[in-house]
């Protein structure tokens, strides 16, 4: 008998089993009853099959602690860089089967080098002098110094970190390697934005020469312009850096200077002696809220620069010229321009629905979270969902009283994305914020509630909780 019952268990197949026996062999990835009492005897379980569930849940438990210990042992593995780095410039091991995420991006930093004998030698030093190579970003501004080789002007031997912080560690390294003179700390990010004509100005300065004379500059710049440029603060972008040297030598003020990052001038330097004039006239009236610069320079960018669309059928437009080709800031007054600009988002507002332009909905997801409970009576909904269409932007713009309506024509194209933040509780649904995303660079670049105000603590907490869902970035001036 007992011989019958042993070959009968041998020719037990998984389908025979109850439906959750079957279920938890499956989750434990085994592919035979047999393989499965061979996995029970070397854990010390019973090797029948007919467990309780709380003697299914402890094997899950051990195969699960097993698995993570493996894929930690694997990682723990990747991260002895000493011996793996030479293996990932021979290309012994490739991206694909390697577990941490910084030794993938040394992989990737190899295949795209100028000079992977260079970056290895550099990765191998730092491996021993540095804690650079604990962090993928790191890992690529290091690639970008390497690419810069030529024009190192010490030895990366004589090179060790003096400091513990990361940022200040690499600040130190590319000042070793390619800076004479003082180099301001708002450069460094140069070498992660991947901008080679950056790099070179990082290279001009620090040999000791002027901003004045770094090649492709962007606007020309007075002796004044240049030396406020160099003292422009740590988190600004290069760009920033330009506008804050204008503002300061024109004389005016940091309030300005910040109120100016995220809007238009920072993203352009095109007609660059008009722009001027726009920063002269918010200088000369100090009293008018840098709140306003924004959709001031909106209204300016679209009357004198935006081609006017003339809807000729369903999701159809023909340009035109813009609506004011000579404006100019000649006589203009705060109240008068002020009194314009609510004009132009109240024409907005009103726009006819008739030539709606529609747009795809872009990669990134939206967002939905509910508070308080429905037995306090203070429940509410809150919601980011993406405007997919111009009668939805001239809405949000007409409710918000702003000029997100101009938008339609950049989103239609791909190079914007809108959203709208809104609350649903008892008093029904309304509009709380209206959200620009740049959709490839995956960088939330403005956020504005009604008659462009700022965001509250509350809602930028929300606005990071959908960032963080969705891997998206807040611009530093948020």
């Amino acid at each position: 008998m007992a011989q019958k019952r042993k070959q009968s268990q041998k020719k037990m197949r998984i389908e025979d089993c109850s439906s959750e026996m079957q279920e938890h062999i499956q989750q434990l990835g085994i592919s035979s009853i047999e393989t499965y009492r061979e996995w029970c005897r070397a854990h010390n379980f019973s090797q029948g099959l007919d467990k309780n569930s709380r003697q299914r849940r402890d094997e899950l438990y051990v195969f699960t602690r097993t698995q993570a210990i493996k894929i930690m042992a694997k990682e723990k593995k990747d991260r002895n860089l000493s011996e793996i780095l030479p293996k990932i410039y021979n290309q012994e091991l490739r991206s694909e089967k390697l577990q941490n995420p910084v030794t993938r991006t040394i992989s990737d930093a190899f295949e795209s080098s100028i000079a992977p004998k260079v970056l290895l030698k550099l990765l191998l030093h730092l491996e021993n002098n540095s804690d650079l190579l604990k962090e993928t970003i790191y890992v690529q501004g290091i690639a970008a110094l390497a690419n810069h080789h030529e024009s190192w002007i010490r030895s990366v031997e004589t090179w060790k970190a003096k400091k513990h912080n990361r940022d200040r560690q690499f600040s130190e390294l590319a000042r070793h390697l390619l800076a004479a003179y003082e180099v301001p700390f708002f450069m460094d990010c140069v070498w992660f934005n991947g901008n080679v004509t950056h790099q070179i100005w990082f290279k001009h300065i620090g040999t000791g020469q002027n901003i004045r004379t770094a090649p492709d500059i962007s606007i020309p710049l007075t002796k004044k312009m240049a030396h406020h440029f160099l003292k422009a603060p740590r988190h600004y972008t290069i760009e920033e850096a330009l506008r804050w040297g204008q503002v300061h030598a024109l004389g005016g003020d940091k309030y300005l200077a910040d109120a100016l990052r995220g809007t238009r001038l920072t993203g352009t330097f095109s007609n660059d002696d008009f722009w001027i004039n726009v920063i002269r006239f918010f200088i000369a009236n100090p009293m008018l809220d840098v709140s306003h610069a924004n959709p001031i320079i909106d209204y300016i960018w679209h009357q004198k620069y935006e081609n006017q669309r003339v809807f000729v059928e369903r999701g159809v437009a023909r340009e035109i010229g813009p609506a004011q080709p000579n404006f100019s800031m000649r006589g203009r007054t705060p109240e008068t321009l002020l009194r314009q600009v609510e004009a132009w988002h109240g024409e907005l507002g009103r726009e006819a629905k008739g030539g709606e332009l529609e747009w795809i909905r872009s990669d990134i997801g939206e967002f939905h979270t509910l508070e308080g409970s429905e037995e306090a009576r203070n429940m509410k909904f809150w919601s980011i969902r993406e405007l997919l269409s111009s009668d939805e932007l001239i809405d949000e713009s007409r409710v918000l009283k702003h000029c997100v309506s101009t938008y339609a024509g950049s989103c239609h194209a791909g190079r914007s994305s809108i959203w709208t933040m809104e609350i649903e509780d008892e008093n029904g649904r309304r509009k709380i914020l209206t959200i620009e995303v740049a959709p490839r660079a995956k960088v939330i670049r403005q956020v504005r509630g009604k008659q462009n105000r700022s965001p509250t603590p509350k809602e930028k907490d929300l606005l990071g909780k959908w960032a963080e869902q969705e891997g998206l970035r807040l611009a530093g001036y948020i």
